[in-house]
């Protein structure tokens, strides 16, 4: 057991000694983030989005992120797609920040990665007869995730934030009709997902 703390204690030593000495002073970040989310899909409305995650330096300019958003979508209903309601999603992301430039108060960046997108549709008001009831499921999933921006340091341990990031999730979807005559049939059907994401926020560096 003293052989395997000193072994960790010394590989941690090795991978801070070998990180420049701003990444071994500020072990991890904290970020919070908010915007605005615009879905590709022409019959849903965009929303609020809110946000916050964790970094970690990696080496040199690269750090490690692990991103907590959410933000609803007002779809409008259309044939052969979701019915008019709400569309919660809620993405876990982790990705891999680049920073093309480190200078002592601008510093631009790009970063890509995957999200695990969890959504939830709640359906609006519809039109049909009593004995039918309508449903319509979204299944959660991966989706590729990317963006771009900058931070810009206030002070050592604080900086202002904004990105454009996009979110490419096209998730399976099935409509559950329950008709009270004739049992429960489903249709299978595909929700468009994509969202461009503008945010801004604040990190803090320890």
């Amino acid at each position: 057991m003293l052989r395997q703390r000193f072994a960790a204690f010394a590989l941690a030593a090795l991978v801070l000694a070998g990180l420049p000495a701003s990444a071994a002073q500020r072990v991890f970040g904290l970020h919070i983030q908010g915007g605005y989310a615009f879905p590709e899909e022409n019959k849903h409305r965009g929303g609020l989005e809110t946000g916050f995650g964790v970094s970690f330096p990696i080496g040199g300019r690269t750090s490690l992120l692990f991103d907590f958003m959410r933000w609803t979508v007002q779809s409008l209903g259309s044939p052969g797609k979701l019915y008019a309601g709400t569309v919660e999603i809620s993405p876990i992301a982790a990705t891999v920040r680049f920073e093309f430039l480190r200078n002592q108060f601008f510093f631009p960046y790009a970063f890509v990665g995957a999200a695990f997108v969890f959504t939830r549709f709640e359906i609006g008001p519809y039109s049909a007869i009593p004995e039918l009831r309508i449903d319509q499921k979204i299944d959660n999933g991966l989706a590729p995730y990317a963006g771009i921006g900058a931070r810009l340091a206030l002070t050592r341990f604080l900086s202002f934030t904004g990105e454009a990031a996009y979110l490419a999730r096209t998730a399976p979807a099935r409509t559950v009709f329950n008709d009270m005559n004739f049992g429960i049939t489903t249709e299978d059907i595909t929700a468009n997902l994509r969202t461009v994401l503008f945010k801004f926020g604040l990190q803090l560096a320890f």
